[in-house]
């Protein structure tokens, strides 16, 4: 009978575990909890580094709120300390904002880089690759690889609260794929599912370490853009289009008229999207979303494959 307190492990994953009983048990390391780096475990060797998006960082992280170079760790034997380094957005471990004073890690801890959440483990354990496991497993979107709507909602509750008490600016790009239905009724369920995934492949190297993208339901897709104003947003979402729209996807014929013994064709998809920007005014992130939704439907009455905000 399946046990429910259990969780399955493919065979890439059992291979790290199986590690765990070598050397790199013994290893530091942190795990980034948030941003396009979720799940990454970024191993900490003996010495001092540097953190932040610069290429000039020993360790380099991405992700909204990250300076050049942000904080610095220190390892030492079996212990850590961390240190900001003047970063624009703060480095936190709990709660607590650092200062250029060292701050000694333990176990479990909690650390912010700007926006970006990681842990700190003093050892790898198997706990630990389990726990990191579960939380993949929560918060990712498996028809896409992007993150889903759960977390992207936590995230965007977390971002305009930090909007309101700071006046960081922040806009929220809302995305559906146009007559999407379409796709599903011509050539079936799994091309309708390739256009899915390739279009996530897309906007994913568009938005980059810009910030945070995630399928939100059906073929609807959010991203959220701290740090980022209007201007900005407003031009990143046109990238968006372009590129979709440029691209080409090679699907099953299924029941495309003229198409017979199993052949493919050449669908050219067209996207709609919403821009907004957070408000003085606003109070939480329900008027975020139902701004951006007001540009969609705004971009889906116009015409279709635009932008509006």
């Amino acid at each position: 009978m399946w046990d429910p307190s259990t969780i399955a492990v493919e065979k890439s994953e059992l291979t790290l575990f199986q590690s765990l009983d070598g050397p790199e048990r013994q290893r530091c390391c942190l795990v980034v909890y948030s941003g396009p780096d979720l799940g990454r475990q970024i191993m900490l060797d003996e010495g001092l580094c540097t953190l932040g998006r610069s290429a000039a960082s020993h360790l380099q992280i991405g992700g909204p709120g990250i300076s050049r170079l942000h904080a610095e760790i220190c390892v030492t034997g079996s212990t850590a300390t961390l240190r900001d380094l003047g970063s624009a957005n703060g480095s936190f471990v709990g709660d607590t904002r650092l200062t250029d004073q060292p701050q000694l890690l333990k176990d479990g801890d909690l650390v912010r880089l700007g926006s970006v959440a990681l842990k700190f483990y003093a050892h790898q354990s198997l706990d630990a690759a389990l726990h990191d496991r579960v939380l993949r497993l929560a918060t990712v979107d498996a028809g896409t690889g992007l993150f889903n709507r759960r977390y992207l909602m936590d995230m965007l509750k977390r971002e305009c609260r930090t909007a309101r008490q700071t006046g960081r600016p922040l806009c929220l790009v809302m995305l559906d794929l146009d007559h999407f239905k379409r796709v599903n009724d011509s050539h079936g369920h799994a091309a309708g599912d390739l256009v899915l995934r390739e279009c996530a492949a897309i906007a994913g190297l568009v938005v980059g370490q810009a910030g945070v993208l995630g399928r939100i339901g059906g073929e609807e897709f959010l991203v959220l853009l701290p740090d980022t104003g209007l201007a900005a947003a407003l031009a990143l979402a046109e990238s968006l289009r372009a590129a979709v729209a440029g691209h080409g996807f090679e699907l099953p014929a299924g029941d495309a008229p003229g198409v017979h013994g199993g052949g493919r064709v050449l669908h050219h998809q067209t996207v709609s999207l919403g821009v907004a920007a957070w408000l003085d005014s606003m109070t939480d992130a329900s008027q975020l979303m139902a701004e951006a939704d007001r540009g969609l439907y705004q971009s889906k009455r116009g015409g279709r494959n635009r932008v509006s905000g």
